[in-house]
């Protein structure tokens, strides 16, 4: 309004030194007419343009297909990031759990009894000075449309990740600004229970929220066309033309195989929108029409670790389309484009040319992916925990990944990665962490002899520590039988060079150590058949695999309860009724502060008790043009790809 203003009064300007000169000239006279004074007019400025790279083609351009059907691909999810919107949602950097249409945080839930049928309820209050891009109000009918939508028309995938069938009976528009959600208290079996954090607050507090002055005629149309499986296929084959968006992006051009313009929304609800984090863990957001100003999670007082005003700051988006990642390079080097999406990382040899490009650069961060060592703890020797912490010890995680790796990898030490800073645990025990090689035998040794295990000949260091001058010997276990060659079932190097080299590593370290051990190289769908295979009982001994992770950790229950041991991916048998109780408090506990607190336990918990060796988390290597863009913030787990090139607050130069 300013810039229009100033420009206004600069004409008024022009206008009246335009009309003096006339009258001046008419004054003194002249021999002819005069020219008339043109007065100039400042430039139209050129749009600013973000210009980004993608190497496949998106698969659909229609959220319910992205989000429900067989459209839902990472290259979709970018250029599709404009669109909608949801109750809640994860900080930047941090992956706080804050409101973004909530206007607050929810009621806490209650149980209510509704003609004879029990309930658990909550309430949110919406923003009012939300608005489509096409100037229609926000409002709790939008969200409950597409809820509606999705349990009338068994939408799957990532709709069933968010809005469980098996929990939420229904939801209720209130009023414009007031939704009510309703959750079964009961199963169908009148056994008592209550969504927890991944149901609720995680669960449908992130289902995305669809414009129904838009898709309800489009929507209706489909429920026609027969059973569901034809009803999902009409909605999901939808070509949408001008869907008015809440993200800040509206989708102008797509060209397949060529590129997706997005132009920004105008009337973006969030644009100005100034938001702080503070080392303390508090999370503050002033909007700047001062209606919708809030602070969670403590004080906002003292050091701030990011600051940042929300966007988009550009004019247009533009997603070009390459059909490989070295054409998408080539291009970031030509200056054609800004920024490079590689969510599966960057490759040396493209590192390599970018650090020489002083136009150009790369930042490293921890992917959200953790690489592990598991145990079959229903038999010996891995059900003694000292065996279990020994091989911990001998493993030398910050070697592999610093030297042998190249830096490849981060070393971990927790489930939880410690970019996920709204639930990682820094105080996890780390075993092994700055044990130089004498070290870590010596301990090995002594914690297996602590046990009970017997050597005919004890594995001896170098005087320097350099190498192991003496091998150990005839290890028997402490029930008196020789310990057998154990197996390490790892991925060959053509499907995960990172893996296979931790094994081969850990055979080393393990037969110097006494503890006969031969690493497995085989196909990665031969170890899921081992794993899931009826003798894993018996036949299992270790492997070596991997997890992509959830930011919210309700993994920590689906990886180590005693439930999931038959029928889910507790493959390694674990089994504690201290740590099963801990993970059905987590799941049913419906506090941020609770769930984090029990969360943090059960990371302590995995730490010391050692299902798992947790190894290393792959690094993820981002390129983009430092002389032209300017980021909030690059260190982000997952890296600039999981937080969709921030292309809503990345400032252009």
């Amino acid at each position: 309004m300013q810039l229009v203003n100033g420009q206004i009064g600069f004409k008024h300007l022009v206008v009246g030194a335009f009309a003096a000169l006339i009258g001046l000239a008419v004054a003194c006279g002249g021999d002819g007419p005069s020219e008339p004074v043109v007065p100039s007019v400042p430039p139209t400025p050129a749009p600013v343009i973000l210009n980004m790279g993608i190497s496949e083609e998106p698969s659909t351009r229609n959220y319910w297909n992205y989000f429900g059907g067989t459209g839902g691909s990472v290259w979709t999810a970018y250029v599709l990031d404009g669109v909608a919107t949801t109750l809640y949602d994860y900080s930047h950097q941090r992956f706080d759990w804050v409101p973004k249409l909530a206007n607050g945080l929810p009621s806490p839930l209650i149980k209510e009894t509704i003609n004879g049928a029990q309930y658990w309820t909550a309430e949110v209050k919406l923003k009012e000075n939300a608005y489509w891009s096409d100037g229609v109000q926000i409002t709790s009918s939008d969200f409950t449309f597409v809820v509606d939508t999705a349990l009338e028309m068994e939408l799957g995938n990532n709709f069933y990740g968010v809005i469980d069938p098996d929990f939420l009976s229904h939801v209720e528009a209130v009023s414009p600004h007031l939704v009510k959600v309703f959750f079964y208290a009961e199963d169908p079996d009148g056994n008592p229970m209550k969504p927890g954090m991944s149901v609720w607050q995680f669960g449908l507090g992130f289902a995305p929220i669809l414009p129904q002055h838009y898709w309800e005629p489009i929507v209706a149309q489909a429920k026609l066309a027969g059973d569901i499986a034809a009803q999902q296929e009409t909605l999901f084959s939808h070509i949408p033309e001008n869907e008015p968006t809440a993200n800040g992006f509206v989708s102008k051009r797509w060209e397949d195989s060529a590129f997706v313009e997005n132009a920004r929304a105008d009337n973006y609800w969030r644009q100005g929108t100034r938001v702080f984090l503070y080392e303390n863990g508090a999370y503050r957001e002033d909007d700047p029409s001062n209606l919708n100003d809030f602070t969670i999670y403590g004080d906002a007082v003292g050091p701030i670790s990011l600051e940042f005003e929300e966007g988009p700051h550009v004019d247009f988006e533009i997603f070009n389309v390459y059909s490989s990642q070295d054409a998408a390079m080539l291009a970031l080097e030509k200056g054609d484009i800004d920024y490079v999406f590689s969510p599966q990382g960057l490759e040396r040899a493209f590192q390599d040319k970018i650090r020489g490009n002083p136009e150009l650069d790369i930042v490293s961060n921890e992917a959200n992916k953790v690489r592990y060592l598991g145990f079959n703890t229903r038999k010996a020797p891995f059900n003694i925990q000292e065996f279990r912490e020994a091989v911990a010890l001998l493993i030398d995680k910050e070697f592999v990944t610093g030297t042998i790796l190249q830096g490849s990898a981060f070393p971990s030490y927790s489930m939880v990665p410690e970019g996920n800073g709204a639930w990682h645990n820094p105080n996890v025990a780390r075993i092994g962490e700055g044990l130089n090689r004498a070290e870590r035998l010596q301990q090995a040794v002594a914690l297996l002899k602590q046990a009970g295990f017997t050597y005919e000949v004890e594995p001896q260091i170098s005087e320097d520590g350099n190498f192991v001058e003496v091998t150990g010997e005839g290890l028997r276990m402490p029930n008196g039988e020789l310990m057998p060659v154990l197996g390490i079932l790892a991925p060959s190097a053509g499907y995960d060079p990172m893996r296979s080299t931790f094994a081969i590593w850990i055979e080393r370290w393990m037969n110097d150590a006494g503890i006969p051990t031969k690493a497995k190289l085989t196909g990665f769908g031969v170890i899921v058949d081992t794993l899931f295979s009826e003798d894993v009982e018996s036949e299992l001994d270790m492997w070596i695999m991997g997890w992509n992770l959830s930011l919210f950790p309700d993994y920590m229950e689906a990886y180590f309860h005693t439930r999931n041991i038959e029928d889910g991916v507790n493959w390694g048998g674990y089994s504690n009724p201290r740590y099963d109780e801990l993970a059905e408090q987590f799941l049913n506990d419906d506090t941020i502060e609770g769930s984090r607190t029990r969360v943090f336990e059960m990371q302590e918990f995995v730490a010391k008790d050692l299902p798992y060796v947790v190894l290393f988390s792959p690094q993820l290597v981002d390129a983009f043009r430092t002389s032209k863009l300017q980021y909030p913030y690059t260190n982000a787990l997952g890296g600039l790809e999981f937080v969709n090139g921030l292309h809503r607050t990345v400032q252009i130069e």
